[in-house]
């Protein structure tokens, strides 16, 4: 379970990066692009530093179209949908709408995989979903409150698209390995590297211009840099904990994430946590009580 909590810290933490670097970097696709293939570049060099020869042979079992398809959902798709939504939606609403992906996983999982939902895993998806409408209703807005209306629902509705390609991502995850024999941490690195670099020829052919004319903050590189290794150690270790939880639990264990996305914002932003926050916050956990209890006796 420590693991899962260092996990969410993690996430957390890209999430107020992807903020900060969002609203005063307006380029989304290429601030995706960079974090991803930054990211997947760190795994790779270590991977290959310990296992030179083996590498290339297990890189060629990755030529396969489940590969390529969830490369794109995960690690490309999604990555531009949290990027351009972080322009318009506080960090800690996001954390709170990134806890929609265990629902998500759940229905995905129920609807096209035939996994069976117990009365009590339901009971915590319906508990966890309606805790977290009253915290994205909640008018504080912090300094995003300057965003126009349309602006934000429409951050809102891209961002939670990217939740459901980040779960659908994680199910095509653990089905690639039915088809492909490798590490983990090679199987990341790899697929952050290919959609990473997917993305920054996307930019490049939406407009090839703009990257030899971004004006970027002093900090911009640092603060990418630190991105894509909190990146890296976040999906890396999100790809080892599926070897021992599913899918579904791994991302109802994202209530931690609002937790220590109030957290920071306290510490760091000097914001005062609501009344409301508090109260969802609490239904969170007691949803995951619930929905933890049916996974230790799945084990």
């Amino acid at each position: 379970m420590l693991a899962v909590i260092f996990l969410y810290l993690c996430f957390t933490g890209t999430m107020f990066l992807n903020s900060l670097i969002m609203s005063t970097n307006h380029y989304p696709l290429f601030v995706a692009a960079a974090r991803i293939f930054g990211s997947g570049i760190i795994l790779l060099s270590l991977y290959m530093s310990k296992h030179k020869d083996s590498i290339f042979g297990q890189l060629r079992q990755l030529i396969c179209w489940p590969f390529l398809k969830y490369t794109f959902c995960l690690y490309s798709f999604s990555a531009i949908g949290f990027s351009w939504g972080m322009q318009y939606i506080d960090p800690v609403k996001a954390c709170f709408i990134f806890v929609l992906s265990p629902f998500i996983t759940a229905l995905m999982l129920y609807f096209w995989y035939d996994e069976r939902l117990s009365r009590s895993k339901m009971l915590g998806l319906v508990i966890g979903f309606a805790a977290v409408v009253p915290i994205v209703l909640e008018s504080g807005h912090g300094t995003f409150a300057q965003v126009p209306w349309y602006m934000a629902m429409l951050g809102y509705i891209i961002f939670t698209c990217a939740v459901i390609s980040f779960s659908y991502g994680w199910i095509l995850h653990k089905e690639l390995f039915s088809v492909v024999h490798v590490s983990s941490s090679l199987l990341t690195g790899a697929a952050l590297t290919v959609g990473g670099a997917m993305t920054l020829a996307l930019n490049f052919m939406i407009d090839k211009h703009a990257i030899f004319t971004m004006q970027l903050t002093d900090s911009f590189w640092w603060l990418l840099l630190l991105f894509a290794i909190l990146t890296a150690i976040g999906y890396n270790l999100y790809s080892s904990l599926l070897k021992r939880y599913s899918p579904t639990f791994i991302s109802f264990a994202g209530f931690l994430e609002p937790a220590f996305g109030m957290l920071y914002a306290s510490i760091f932003l000097g914001n005062t946590i609501s009344v409301v926050s508090f109260i969802a916050l609490g239904a969170l956990g007691g949803a995951l009580y619930l929905f933890y209890q049916e996974e230790l006796r799945g084990h």
